[in-house]
């Protein structure tokens, strides 16, 4: 299937040049207007676009701003006169690929662009894989064999058949949905709704109306009104997700609801009555947010009464391979793939890594590695450098540039050269290669440093 081109200039014999060369190869599509050009781009898809610097009201600077906020992935060519120093700083500072002298020969052209086209087809291949990989279902199950899981997994089965409210604390993606809803699948509320909603996410007034419901023609627009999502989960369970985002007003109607089973639409004066029971979650430290007016105390005591704390992932590392082949089987599935393995080194940086996005952050670097890695086995090269530079150990250290500290000290280093370089190394990597504080560090003057950056060949950092 031929490429397409979208080719753009406000000289209508350029475009009739352009088109004269290029058509017997490609798809070419031309516009001597760039608003024109750009309402096109939003419509249909290109893999070249070929823009003429002749342009009355844009830099390429600025059509590459706009371009840019079509979110879609293409090659960007200019079509320039001469190589003055403007143009060619005004190129660089878009970011354009590269660019051809006018008139445009094929032969050039196509020299130019099929490198190109191989990289764009394999970004839009990433691409593909990225959103499917974002499509793939988030974890379903509670994953881990941990004291701190083995515990929480007690607690679920001891309070799933009551009908009282539970808290579920813990820090962001650690998995406070997954508790909520294995409570509700053993319980016997399970043949009724499960309903959740993220009070964080919404303004007060759209989660009253949301919860609550709300009377016709209480709202422009509003018509007929509104069931709730209290009503719709009569007879089951509602899950209130981070429930520091509900305003004063809205905490005191839920209290209600909590102890007599009651509320009002919006708008109205009839009451309702319902059976539910709820869970909640919060990020935050509810006793904190009662002392500084935030959270109504009252509220407080209602949902305290049976608290569920969610360790972080830093805290149970035991889980960490349970967590991370899981995820590597979901994701080998999903796209088809033969089955890797992760290394054992990997593992290693793995289980030394703090996640501060805890299970969701596990999730997308087992992703990323997935996506990166050509060969059977996931190994060290695969992890993302964050991992690298993070590990707490001194066996799970690696010098960029160099390899891992543990080979490296292995090693019988007698040449003081050779010792010299994995000091000077190990500076520049502690202080992300400022070179004036790797010079304080070491006690040399920067010229000093330079020169043995130079001659250890420091500088090609990977």
């Amino acid at each position: 299937m031929k490429k397409s081109i979208l080719a753009i200039s406000e000289r209508k014999e350029i475009l009739k040049q352009v088109r004269k060369e290029l058509l017997g190869e490609y798809e070419v599509i031309t516009f001597n207007n760039f608003l024109d050009g750009l309402d096109m781009l939003r419509e249909s898809d290109f893999d070249i676009i070929l823009l003429d610097q002749n342009m009355t009201w844009f830099t390429f600077t600025e059509v590459r701003r706009k371009l840019n906020g079509i979110g879609k992935d293409f090659v960007v060519v200019g079509l320039i006169e001469e190589e003055t120093d403007e143009v060619l700083k005004d190129l660089r500072g878009a970011d354009i690929y590269n660019y051809l002298l006018k008139p445009l020969c094929i032969k050039e052209f196509n020299k130019l662009i099929f490198p190109a086209l191989q990289s764009l087809s394999i970004l839009k291949e990433k691409r593909k894989l990225e959103k499917k990989l974002s499509d793939t279902e988030e974890i379903k199950e509670i994953v881990g064999q941990s004291t701190k899981i083995k515990e929480i997994k007690n607690l679920i089965d001891k309070i799933a058949e009551s009908d009282l409210t539970v808290l579920i604390s813990g820090e962001n993606g650690v998995g406070k949905e997954l508790i909520a809803a294995e409570i509700y699948k053993k319980s016997d509320r399970r043949k009724k709704n499960f309903m959740v909603i993220s009070c964080a996410s919404m303004s007060s007034d759209i989660i009253e109306s949301e919860l609550f419901g709300y009377e016709r023609d209480v709202f422009p627009g509003s018509g007929s009104g509104k069931v709730g999502i209290l009503e719709e989960a009569d007879g089951g369970t509602v899950f209130l997700d981070e429930i520091t985002g509900l305003d004063i007003k809205a905490q005191a109607k839920l209290l209600r609801v909590i102890e007599y089973g009651e509320f009002r639409r919006v708008g109205g004066n009839k009451t309702k009555r319902v059976d539910i029971r709820f869970i909640v979650s919060t990020n935050k430290n509810l006793k904190t947010e009662v002392e500084s007016g935030k959270f109504r105390s009252d509220l407080y005591h209602r949902l305290t009464a049976f608290p569920i704390e969610m360790a972080p992932l830093r805290e149970r590392k035991d889980d960490i391979p349970l967590l991370a082949n899981y995820f590597l089987n979901k994701i080998v599935v999903d796209i088809h793939r033969e089955m890797p393995i992760i290394s054992s080194d990997a593992m290693k940086y793995l289980m030394e890594y703090s996640y501060p996005g805890n299970i969701r952050e596990l999730k997308n670097i087992i992703e990323r590695m997935v996506i990166l890695s050509t060969d059977r086995v996931i190994g060290v090269e695969d992890l993302p450098l964050e991992i690298k530079m993070k590990s707490d150990t001194l066996e799970n250290k690696t010098i960029i540039g160099l390899g891992p500290l543990k080979e490296i000290l292995e090693k019988e280093l007698y040449n003081l050269a050779d010792v010299e370089k994995v000091v000077i190394a190990t500076a520049l990597q502690k202080t992300r290669w400022n070179k004036q504080e790797t010079a304080k560090l070491l006690g040399i003057g920067r010229t000093t440093l330079y020169e043995k950056i130079r001659r250890y060949k420091l500088d090609q950092k990977g």
